[in-house]
């Protein structure tokens, strides 16, 4: 089912209690594929099953002890983001078959990187210091403060991102600043044409929002909400549609 993410990479070195199984699985990781993993990697055939037994035997560990995590690396320094952390904490959220569209909220449009992964198909990211992504979060904040929104839907659409972004927030904080963010959903878009993927502009889209609200333009603002809405609503529908084939 096509899914998006939104995941935190936190420095290895602020890891503690696992710090030195994170040490071993990455040195490992890397010697053996000869480079760090990605939020796109993809196993094929028994490729996983072959690198769980090298791992087994390299850290003298069983199968059901093993810990997983993606992790990237920015100045020659790892940054993890484990797969099974307690849900209290967790470093990321998936969501099947559409995304929140709060989540547009925490970039910019310079962060948009747009690849083709080994496999073949398109992806879009969006990567941003944890600083950054508050500080967004909180920009937004002060503009809903500073203007009096006259108009009773767009408050209602106003109310429902501001109490998200607050979640996201507190989310936020639990881990070290200097942590990266990621937002990753090329693969709701998997049936697009590849060339179609620069044309997603849906973080620019939330940018005109808050410029509208900013300068209280409401019915601009609306106008702007409301089709990004819709635009999410029919990959939805779409996706569906390809999923009901599919299990046919």
């Amino acid at each position: 089912m096509p899914s998006c993410c939104l995941q935190i990479y936190q420095k290895l070195s602020h890891f503690k209690a696992d710090k030195d199984y994170w040490v071993e699985y990455t040195d490992f990781y890397e010697r053996f594929w000869g480079g760090p993993t990605s939020p796109y990697g993809l196993w094929f055939g028994n490729e996983y099953g072959t690198f769980q037994n090298a791992l087994c035997e390299q850290l003298n560990i069983k199968e059901n002890e093993i810990k997983e995590c993606l992790f990237i690396k920015e100045d020659h320094e790892n940054f993890i983001c484990p797969n099974n952390e307690p849900d209290d904490t967790p470093f990321s959220f998936l969501v099947d078959n559409l995304i929140p569209i709060h989540w547009f909220f925490m970039f910019k449009i310079s962060q948009k990187k747009v690849f083709k992964t080994h496999w073949g198909f398109g992806a879009i990211h969006y990567k941003s210091s944890l600083i950054a992504a508050i500080e967004s979060i909180n920009y937004f904040d002060s503009i809903v403060k500073k203007v009096q929104v006259e108009d009773l839907e767009l408050r209602k659409y106003v109310d429902v991102i501001q109490q998200d972004l607050k979640d996201l927030n507190k989310w936020a904080h639990k881990f070290p600043s200097d942590s990266i963010i990621i937002l990753n959903y090329g693969d709701l878009l998997a049936s697009f044409p590849m060339t179609s993927l620069d044309k997603e502009d849906s973080v620019k889209i939330v940018s005109d929002f808050k410029s509208e609200l900013t300068n209280s333009e409401f019915k601009n603002a609306k106008d702007l909400f409301k089709f990004l809405l819709e635009r999410w609503t029919k990959i939805e529908f779409a996706n569906q549609k390809d999923l009901s084939k599919s299990s046919n």
